[in-house]
């Protein structure tokens, strides 16, 4: 089965604020396509089939690149991501 049939896989990030002044990271993998107003509930989102950076909403954050972005979050989830895919 080829990329066009394949499920659509995505890699999906939400931040939140603890009283601390701490960022608590929430990741999600979802085998089901986001919605548009499901996908304004995360910061950044990425399309681990097509390798493409479908949201990407962080203070700070120039460079958008879906390289960049996966090899960042690699760094601390490569074994999910590995499983899931």
């Amino acid at each position: 089965m080829g990329k066009k049939h394949a499920k659509k896989r995505f890699f999906c990030v939400k931040y939140s604020m603890k009283p601390d002044k701490k960022f608590d990271e929430l990741v999600t993998l979802s085998k089901k396509k986001i919605g548009p107003t499901k996908m304004l509930d995360y910061h950044i989102v990425l399309d681990l089939v097509n390798e493409e950076v479908l949201r990407a909403d962080m203070p700070g954050l120039t460079d958008i690149n879906f390289e960049k972005l996966i090899a960042h979050y690699r760094k601390h989830y490569s074994e999910a991501i590995d499983n899931f895919i």
